[in-house]
């Protein structure tokens, strides 16, 4: 861990119990390595439900997130192709469609999904604002 930094309490319970679980596998593993949401649920100490909520969360921000890289991808090679097309039709006007197009090679990295927050399902604890009539 960076100097420094704190951790919630939370964080800090998850980190111990993702300590407690690699230390106890030192001679070999406890749970299969082949079964991912055992060992999820293991790890996190949540509930089967739960992993798979959380992994089905995280497929569609991966899929989110290649989309937008996707169409980002698309909008650089619409804005190539027509900076092609334009610099063509300055050079030769007469013979536009002659000319092969070559496109420039886009590569993507990989990125990591992120969490969304949790969303609000109460009040925050402060109690409501009572105005009397004299403030309304």
């Amino acid at each position: 861990m960076p100097k420094g930094n704190e951790f919630l309490q939370e964080i800090n319970q998850l980190m111990f119990k993702v300590i407690k679980l690699v230390e106890s596998e030192k001679n070999g593993s406890v749970i299969p390595l082949n079964n991912v949401n055992e060992r999820l649920k293991s790890i996190l100490d949540i509930a089967m439900s739960s992993v798979e909520r959380m992994k089905k969360e995280m497929r569609e921000e991966e899929s989110r997130l290649e989309e937008e890289k996707k169409k980002i991808d698309e909008e650089k090679e619409h804005k190539v192709n027509q900076e092609v097309e334009a610099t063509r039709r300055l050079r030769n006007p007469r013979s536009v469609s002659s000319l092969p197009v070559s496109y420039p090679t886009i590569t993507v990295k990989p990125t990591m999904p992120v969490a969304t927050p949790p969303r609000k399902r109460s009040h925050s604890g402060r109690p409501a604002i009572i105005l009397s009539e004299q403030e309304q």
